[in-house]
Order: C-alpha cells, then sequence, then structure tokens
C-alpha cells in the first residue's frame, strides 16, 4: 500500500537535509509524480540549492549522447582522486584481488576512478596480491584465483585508451542525478569521487 500524500509530505518534512539531497538525486526516478512534486517543494521550501532538482529532472528524462558526453568529459577533466594530478583525462577501472589462508577464500572487486597511471598501479597491486596470496584456499583459491587474474589482465588492456572505459559510462549513467546537482561545484565533484574510491 502506497503511502497518502499527507504522509509522504510529514515524512519529507521530517528528512535530514542530507537524506533529503540523497533521496533526490538518486531516487526521483523511482518515485510517484505527486511524490516528485512534493519532493520538489520540500527542497524549495528549505531553500537548497537548486541542483537538486536539476538532479531531480534529469533522472526523469532519457539523456541523450551529447548529454552523456558532457557529463562524461566533466568527470574525467577532474583532478585525479587518488594523486590530484590533472594532466590526464580520469577513467574507471575494475579490478579483482583473491586473498586465500587453506579454507577461506576472499574474492574482492575494486572500482576505481583516477588517471590512467593511478589506475594501473591499483590493477597491478591487485595482481600481485592475487599471485601471491590468491591460491592457498582450497578449493575455491584455486578457482578464484584465475578468475581474478584474467580479469586483471583484461582491465590492464583496457586502460590503454583513451576513450572512456564502459565502466566509467555506466557509472555516470548511474548517478547522472548527483553529477547534475553538483555539476558546478569542483570541491563537490572531488569528495564524490573520492568516496567512490574509498568504498
Amino acid at each position: 500500500m502506497q503511502p497518502t500524500l499527507e504522509q509522504l509530505s510529514v515524512t519529507y518534512k521530517n528528512l535530514p537535509d542530507d537524506k533529503l539531497t540523497r533521496l533526490a538525486v538518486t531516487e526521483a526516478a523511482s518515485l510517484r509524480p505527486e511524490a516528485l512534486e512534493l519532493l520538489k517543494a520540500e527542497i524549495k521550501s528549505r531553500g537548497l540549492d537548486e541542483g537538486i532538482t536539476r538532479g531531480i529532472d534529469v533522472q526523469l528524462n532519457n539523456i541523450d549522447d551529447t548529454q552523456l558526453h558532457n557529463y562524461l568529459s566533466l568527470i574525467r577533466n577532474q583532478a585525479c582522486p587518488i594523486c590530484s594530478n590533472r594532466s590526464q583525462q580520469l577513467n574507471a577501472a575494475l579490478s579483482g584481488t583473491v586473498i586465500s589462508i587453506i579454507i577461506f577464500t576472499h574474492y574482492k572487486k575494486a572500482f576505481s576512478i583516477g588517471c590512467p597511471a593511478c589506475l594501473k598501479k591499483a590493477n597491478q597491486t591487485a595482481t600481485l596480491k592475487t599471485a601471491l596470496l590468491g591460491w592457498w584456499g582450497l578449493p575455491w583459491g584455486l578457482v578464484r584465483t584465475p578468475q581474478a587474474l584474467i580479469k586483471n589482465i583484461r582491465t590492464s588492456k583496457s586502460l590503454n585508451t583513451n576513450e572512456p572505459s564502459h565502466i566509467l559510462i555506466d557509472f555516470v549513467k548511474n548517478n547522472v542525478g548527483i553529477i547534475e546537482s553538483i555539476k558546478n561545484n569542483d570541491q563537490s565533484l572531488q569528495v564524490m569521487l573520492t568516496n567512490v574510491n574509498n568504498k
């Protein structure tokens, strides 16, 4: 059963600014139209940044190739969240690390956004750890280690291009509301990128 408009209004009024903002820029597309209007009204009544409303609107429309290219350029031209270098465009990569001890095997996939040099270093570190520490668990160490090594080899090859990776494109598409809401604030963009790497 869906909450009534009165219940939604009370819920939105009681949410702290950060939770209301997160709801607006990440989940607007899943809200019914009446709930969106209440959400926008609450954002306006609190005097929150207009970027939040733009973040709602962009989620409700399919972004075209030009808009996607603009969002990708915005992200790719930020300073590297790892080394702060601005000389190379950012990209994204997914690296796998396997660590095994007898019957315990831990397989971790790490998503990173950074300059090509930092992404290569992170991928090499994951590959080295996996090659040295992945094999020592039965039976999963013997299964997961080759999987991670193959994934890391593919990642390494994908980093040798100037084009945005499919992983970065997916990241931008999935976070378009957040990006739109903070696109005019480089500091907020840097915080977002740093937080992505720290997950």
